[in-house]
């Protein structure tokens, strides 16, 4: 395979597991979300918030999504820089979720950047450090 085929593909591989993350957690796939982490990962959510698997992080978004009936993660504008086995990429996030009647009924919306380190397994390419950067949290009334 040339190195340019190769960099598409990784760039593809790349791409498909950070977009894997959300839809995991938007599809309540948890044991897939965990998936998507090398071992050993270090991942930040801001808030003195870090974890060191892919199970930690797993349980973590569970637990912070509960009150939500429906929600969608919006991943866009991957930037990667390939080198070797090893990648960076940076993602911006826009998520939507929808609270349950009980936790207040209302649509939450966010803004934010994931910084990650990429890492090539012998299960495909995972993450082995993410950072997430918060740029805004938005709540507002569910309108019919």
């Amino acid at each position: 395979m040339t190195d340019t085929l190769r960099e598409q593909n990784d760039r593809i591989a790349i791409t498909d597991v950070i977009n894997r993350y959300g839809t995991t957690i938007d599809g309540g796939d948890y044991g897939g979300l965990a998936a998507c982490f090398a071992p050993n990962t270090v991942v930040r959510y801001g808030g003195g918030r870090e974890f060191h698997s892919g199970e930690e992080v797993a349980e973590f978004v569970k637990g912070m999504t509960v009150d939500f009936v429906a929600q969608q993660h919006l991943l866009a504008n991957h930037e990667i820089v390939i080198e070797g086995d090893r990648a960076t990429a940076t993602t911006y996030l826009h998520a939507t979720q929808i609270e349950r009647e009980a936790a207040g009924g209302g649509v939450v919306v966010t803004g934010g950047i994931y910084r990650d380190v990429l890492v090539r397994t012998d299960a495909g390419w995972r993450i082995a450090e993410r950072e997430l950067e918060g740029l805004w949290r938005e709540r507002r009334e569910l309108t019919s």
